[in-house]
C-alpha cells in the first residue's frame, strides 16, 4: 500500500457542512468524503463501497446492452423497408406504373366551383327536395 500524506486546506463553512451531511448520509467518516471526492477528481480509482455508484454502474452496462439490442432492430427495420420500397417498385415498373405520377392541375378555365347546396341537393331522393 502507498505511503499517505496529510494534506489540509481551508473551505467555507457551507461547503464543511455539505461533507459533513454526505458522510452522515453514507455513514462514513468526512475525511473519506474528502479523499474519494479527490480521488475522482484525479481519475483515481478508490476501492469504494459506495452502493448509489455500483448501482448506477450496473444501470449504464444494462442501458449499454439495451442500447446495442436496439441499434440492431433498427438496422433491421431499415433493411426490410428497404426491401419492401425496392420490391414495391420492381413490382409497379412491371406493370408499367411509374412510382411517382404527376398530376396536372385544373386549367382556370375548366375549373368549375360547385355551391356546396347544389351538390347536396342532387344526392337528395326527390320528395325530401
Amino acid at each position: 500500500m502507498a505511503e499517505k500524506a496529510m494534506v489540509s486546506c481551508q473551505i467555507p463553512q457551507d461547503w464543511k457542512a455539505k461533507i459533513e451531511h454526505l458522510a452522515a448520509e453514507r455513514k462514513k467518516e468526512p475525511s473519506q468524503i474528502i479523499y474519494e471526492a479527490l480521488a475522482q477528481y484525479l481519475g483515481e480509482d478508490v476501492n469504494s463501497n459506495d452502493s448509489r455508484l455500483n448501482a448506477l454502474e450496473a444501470e449504464v452496462t444494462t442501458l449499454r446492452g439495451s442500447i446495442s439490442q436496439l441499434e440492431l432492430i433498427v438496422k433491421e427495420l431499415q433493411q426490410r423497408s428497404h426491401v419492401v420500397s425496392t420490391s414495391s417498385n420492381s413490382s409497379a415498373a412491371s406493370v408499367g406504373i411509374s412510382p411517382i405520377q404527376s398530376v396536372q392541375p385544373f386549367a382556370d378555365e375548366d375549373f368549375i366551383e360547385d355551391e356546396p347546396d347544389e351538390i347536396l341537393i342532387d344526392f337528395l331522393p326527390p320528395e325530401e327536395r
